[in-house]
């Protein structure tokens, strides 16, 4: 039976598994209805076939689209196409991007659809792709996903006084999500109000303003990820162990 076009929800693979003896537990974040968990079944031991064309088109950075059968939050995957080419990457842009996946796996709640954050990933795979500077992207990009979570930091003010942040001064995260003056005699937790500021206006030209955000980026991701490490930033002291490439174009 022919599938209608507004059956097909549109999408990128985040990151798949194996499941049972021959298929694949899937995550995907769609357009129409954010992350979406599915089960393939059969592909892993297919060598030929629909099920061997369909486990092609089920690696990370290929523009798909897709039909889900069945009910509940694990429904099964009927159809899938591709829809564009691939994007490739390699060596740091890959690492980059399967940690943004990993992210987006972990963090995003399932059936929610973020379109702008949506939008934003396919043009971040896009510049990944190409020779854009790689910690802008990756900086702006988060600073994103947490406001699309309902976790945007607030870079405007001291959450306790009220007063303006100043470049001079040195503070630190309030649970919140804004930030305090720094009074204590060991600042080395603190962040500064000039790199603080320049975060706010996505300035991201200086490099101690660079090393601030990936500080501060961290900390406030880790603590909406809670005792969930990333596998992905393992990867970036072993990249002997990532394949060349991602996949073909």
């Amino acid at each position: 039976m022919s599938m209608k076009s507004s059956e097909f929800i549109h999408g990128w693979l985040l990151h798949s598994r194996p499941y049972r003896d021959s298929s694949l537990l899937l995550d995907f974040f769609s357009a129409e209805q954010g992350r979406l968990s599915a089960i393939a079944r059969g592909v892993r031991s297919a060598k030929s076939g629909v099920a061997s064309q369909r486990r092609a088109l089920l690696q990370p950075f290929i523009p798909v689209q897709f039909v889900l059968s069945g009910r509940g939050d694990l429904r099964i995957l009927a159809q899938i196409e591709a829809v564009g080419a691939g994007k490739l990457l390699q060596g740091e842009r890959l690492l980059s991007a399967l940690y943004i996946n990993e992210l987006l796996s972990k963090l995003l709640p399932a059936h929610e659809p973020e379109a702008a954050l949506y939008g934003e990933y396919g043009k971040l795979l896009q510049a990944l792709a190409g020779a854009a500077e790689l910690e802008p992207l990756l900086r702006n990009f988060e600073l994103l996903l947490l406001e699309c979570l309902g976790y945007g930091l607030q870079f405007d003010h001291d959450i306790q006084t009220g007063a303006a942040l100043t470049a001079s001064q040195a503070y630190l995260v309030h649970p919140e999500g804004g930030f305090v003056l720094d009074a204590s005699v060991d600042s080395s937790k603190g962040y500064s109000g000039q790199a603080l500021l320049d975060i706010a206006s996505r300035d991201f030209s200086a490099p101690e303003t660079r090393r601030v955000a990936k500080r501060l980026l961290r900390q406030a991701l880790q603590q909406h990820l809670g005792s969930r490490e990333l596998v992905s930033r393992s990867l970036f002291a072993k990249p002997s162990k990532l394949p060349p490439t991602s996949t073909p174009g």
